[in-house]
This record gives structure tokens, sequence and C-alpha cells, in this order.
């Protein structure tokens, strides 16, 4: 039987999700934990494939038993097995032939960056206090091109995993969240707040940018690649113009910018007829 497992995890102690040979992962970790309770893991598959350090609220990861279980039940005991920084929210009976990667309709991903120094903050979000000025009127603009692509050779990396480079993006914003602590809620697309232009970064209320782009596919860094070179656009290192004709001739940057992968979650995976 087929099963679908929702969880969330903090990405920092991980070298992303799928399993590597020399070092821990995701995938790995719970795989070990399925060996525990079932003997074996049989074949896992997750809904993406996240980079080292990159975290998830929202995840979806499937694999098969020979057996009926107990979810609820299956669900505690695979919790109690697994460190506090992975989190099994629902095991859930499904179709012998559904799949967490190619039966996922849209993702969502949300990127974070603060200005006031935190001793927690940095393992969640990009800390921008010792940047210089950026012009966030020129990052939008950027970023108002991206849902405008099709084929993003200029902002992944390269990968034989993908046969297309070719995403569909449905959503992009920026906005501006009033405290650190809306950096760990629950994605919500209803959910907006201030608009960029509204910054200031030596306000009291500790502000944090966020990025939120949402499409029916994802390749190789590309969401940290994208990040990272709207804030070169914004900090003058880019034109506007280079920016623009580079993505869609489809050609590479002089230089390449990637945002680190702390501020990065893939926040929401969505699904026909799966509701969580």
């Amino acid at each position: 039987m087929r099963y679908f497992i929702h969880l969330a995890y903090d990405g920092t102690n991980y070298s992303g999700w799928q399993v590597q040979n020399n070092s821990p992962t995701v995938q790995g970790t719970i795989n070990a934990g399925l060996v525990k309770l079932l003997g074996s893991a049989g074949h896992s598959f997750g809904c993406g494939r996240t980079d080292s350090g990159v975290h998830a609220k929202q995840f979806y990861m499937h694999f098969d038993s020979e057996h009926e279980l107990d979810v609820e039940n299956f669900c505690f005991r695979l919790n109690c097995v697994l460190p506090r920084d992975i989190t099994l929210f629902k095991v859930i009976p499904m179709p012998d032939n559904a799949h967490t990667r190619y039966h996922a309709k849209e993702r969502t991903y949300e990127y974070f960056m603060h200005f006031h120094k935190s001793s927690f903050m940095q393992k969640y979000s990009l800390f921008q206090g010792f940047q210089k000025t950026t012009d966030w009127d020129l990052v939008e603009q950027a970023a108002a091109i991206i849902p405008t692509i099709e084929d993003f050779t200029s902002l992944c990396l390269m990968s034989e995993d993908f046969k297309t480079n070719i995403c569909h993006i449905k959503h992009t914003a920026w906005d501006l969240l009033p405290a650190h602590h809306l950096v760990l809620k629950k994605y919500d697309p209803a959910d907006i707040y201030a608009p960029i232009s509204t910054l200031d970064t030596k306000a009291m209320n500790e502000p944090v940018v966020r990025f939120t782009i949402t499409s029916n596919r994802f390749l190789r860094g590309m969401v940290r690649r994208i990040v990272g070179t709207l804030l070169a656009v914004g900090r003058g290192k880019i034109s506007l113009a280079e920016f623009e004709d580079t993505v869609r001739a489809q050609k590479e940057f002089k230089t390449t910018h990637s945002a680190p992968a702390n501020g990065l979650f893939l926040s929401r995976v969505v699904y026909n007829n799966l509701n969580d």
C-alpha cells in the first residue's frame, strides 16, 4: 500500500532532501526511521529536492508498505524515532499510483531577509544589515519580469534530472513582514503584508523582507539564483536591461549570484483532492 507523509523540517543540519552516501539528509533520516518500524524503507520519494540547508514548512513524501498501517499510531511512532528538526503531521493512505513529485500541481517558496542582527534569525533569514543600500523599486521591476519568462536556463544550475528548463511561474511578490516571528508562520496565500516600498531598516519593529514565488515546478538552485540575481539588480551590479536581455536569451550572466540557503523555505505544495 502507498502512503503520503505530510511533514516539515529545519534543513540546517542536512545536506538537502535526497539521500547521499556520505552526508546526512532528510530523506535518509526518515528512511532510517522507516527501517526501524517496518524493517525496510522500500522506495521513498519526495515532492522535491531541496538544497543543503534549505527548510520546508510543508513537504510531502511517499513510501510503500506491504501491510496496512494504523496511520495515526504509525505517525506517532515515526515521530518518536525522528530527530526534533523533522516533524510529521500526518500519514495519508493513497492510491498505489499516487506520486508526491509528479502529481504536485504547484509549489510555493518563501525567502526571508532581515536587517537587525539576531542570534536566533541567522538560521532562517539572510542578514542584510551590513549590505549597501538596495534599490527595492528596481528589485520589484526585475521580479515583475520573472512570470513572463518560460525557459529558466539563465537562472538555475544545470542538472541531468531535467529534460527541459521550462517552468510556468504563477506568482511572484515582495512584501514586508513587521516582526521576526512571522518568518516561521505557516504559509497562507491570503496573508498580505506591507508593500516593500514602506521598508525602514532603522525601524524598531525589526522588519523582515519576504520574496514569494509559486510555480508548477522548480529547477535545481532556481529560487536561490533568482533571489540572488534580483538583489544584484537592486545593488547596481546588473542593470535591469541586462537582466531582462540575459534571461530572455537564455544566456549565462557574467557573474552568477545565488542567495544563501538559510533564508529559503519550501512553504506550500498543492495536489488535487488532498487538503492538509
